[in-house]
């Protein structure tokens, strides 16, 4: 599931790492095509793309790159590079209306490979942009290191956290991805191969699809898809929402798939009103040797600061944990409400402090990040060679000197210094449009 995510995951990193230093290619005397002049700094790609066979011009003199592409774009030009294979239908996604036809074998093609996942609630966003000088750079790198330039990622090596969970509204997805934050942990979303409609929800209904599986035992609805190096993990979060006081028979599913013996498995669940009940403790028949520990029940909506306090409370392994240290913490009031910030103590977050208190100008970079330019240079003494920001994460971009609040997913990139995460208010902070000030100050 790691190496599937990788492609991907280059793909993002390599467009938000745009500004760095790029590697020396041959000198471009001329691209051919009008508007994409030599000294671009796009120029090689685009003859890299056009020559290989990657990308085409608009027009047979014009290129067109400040044009944006979409994600569908995106998956179906992967697609096409991959000799456009056959795919069996994947499971649709909640904006499934909204792929165009000529799109939806690649984004399906994209999702059963693990290339190209959804961005939250279950949803492709066909429409998320880049420019296709970003798209050409993206292409011919990943291009090459198909070629075998891509050192492969290890695989993990045990002591790892899993948080599996099945969202069918968003609710329970939400919860997971706390914990993810918190825990640095690994995500699987657990998706029905046959996608649940509103009128499959419809509890009023007696005849609703999601209620003749909850009263029939020996109902199994199918999985799409599966975690791989399953047996990895010795720690796994497992989320559900509550219908009628139970879990959904799709987590029966799920855990009559695989082996939980000596695991350790922590249920949580969302719901509007009702509590865990029972819903746990029937689950836990299902595996009945793995370590289970006591579930807890949240509301769709309850913040980061509400579901950390609950993690570090859990006798979780000491091998496989470790969030329990003091940090210093960071207030962020803006408009929209607050956030709370728990930095690093690294050389970079140390001259940081020493700009506090600040008032910082933010925007949203990508879908994926809400960045600030900083007035002054921090120190990059303890920059790691790349880095994959997480949900929540706090970074320093080193090419462009900003600060960098994660509320997407940006994939991995080299120049990220990371600094601390947002254990509040993330989703506040997420909300705000356009530029807005923020007020940062050092918690006594």
């Amino acid at each position: 599931m790691r190496n599937l995510k990788r492609v991907w995951t280059l793909f993002l990193s390599l467009a938000l790492a745009l500004s760095l230093s790029i590697p020396a290619y041959a000198a471009v005397e001329d691209t051919g095509f009008s508007d994409v002049a030599a000294d671009a700094w796009y120029a090689e790609f685009v003859v890299y793309c056009r020559d290989n066979g990657l990308m085409a011009g608009t027009s047979t003199t014009t290129f067109s790159p400040d044009t944006t592409t979409t994600r569908a774009m995106m998956a179906t030009m992967l697609w096409r590079y991959s000799g456009s294979p056959s795919a069996n239908a994947g499971s649709d996604f909640a904006d499934e209306s909204s792929i165009a036809s000529w799109a939806s074998a690649a984004v399906d093609w994209a999702r059963i490979n693990g290339y190209m996942g959804g961005v939250g609630a279950n949803r492709f966003q066909p429409q998320g942009q880049a420019s296709r000088a970003q798209l050409a750079t993206i292409l011919t790198r990943y291009h090459q290191d198909a070629q075998g330039t891509v050192t492969p990622e290890p695989e993990p090596e045990g002591g790892e956290m899993l948080v599996a969970y099945f969202s069918a509204t968003g609710n329970t997805e939400n919860i997971a991805q706390h914990i993810q934050t918190i825990l640095d942990a690994d995500l699987y979303e657990i998706v029905p191969e046959d996608p649940y409609t509103s009128e499959d929800l419809n509890y009023s209904n007696g005849d609703c699809r999601a209620n003749q599986e909850q009263n029939d035992p020996n109902a199994r609805p199918a999985i799409s898809g599966s975690v791989e190096n399953m047996e990895d993990y010795d720690v796994i979060f497992l989320g559900y929402p509550i219908w009628w006081g139970q879990a959904p028979k799709i987590m029966h599913t799920f855990l009559e798939s695989y082996d939980f013996d000596g695991v350790t498995i922590v249920p949580f669940c969302t719901s509007g009103s009702s509590g865990i009940g029972s819903s746990a403790a029937n689950l836990q028949s299902l595996a009945p040797n793995a370590n289970w520990l006591s579930g807890q029940r949240f509301s769709g909506s309850a913040s980061q600061e509400t579901v950390a306090s609950w993690v570090e409370g859990l006798d979780l392994p000491e091998a496989v944990t470790d969030f329990g240290n003091t940090q210093t913490q960071l207030r962020l009031t803006f408009d929209g409400g607050e956030a709370i910030i728990a930095l690093e103590d690294n050389a970079t977050t140390r001259d940081f402090l020493t700009m506090l208190p600040a008032t910082l100008t933010f925007e949203d970079y990508a879908g994926a990040e809400k960045i600030s330019y900083l007035p002054q240079d921090l120190s990059t003494a303890d920059a790691p060679a790349s880095y994959d920001p997480q949900v929540g994460d706090v970074t320093l971009y080193e090419p462009w000197g900003n600060l960098a609040i994660f509320y997407g997913d940006a994939g991995s990139s080299s120049g990220l210094v990371p600094m601390g995460r947002v254990i509040s208010g993330l989703e506040l902070l997420s909300e705000m449009n356009g530029e807005f000030e923020v007020s940062v100050t050092v918690m006594e």
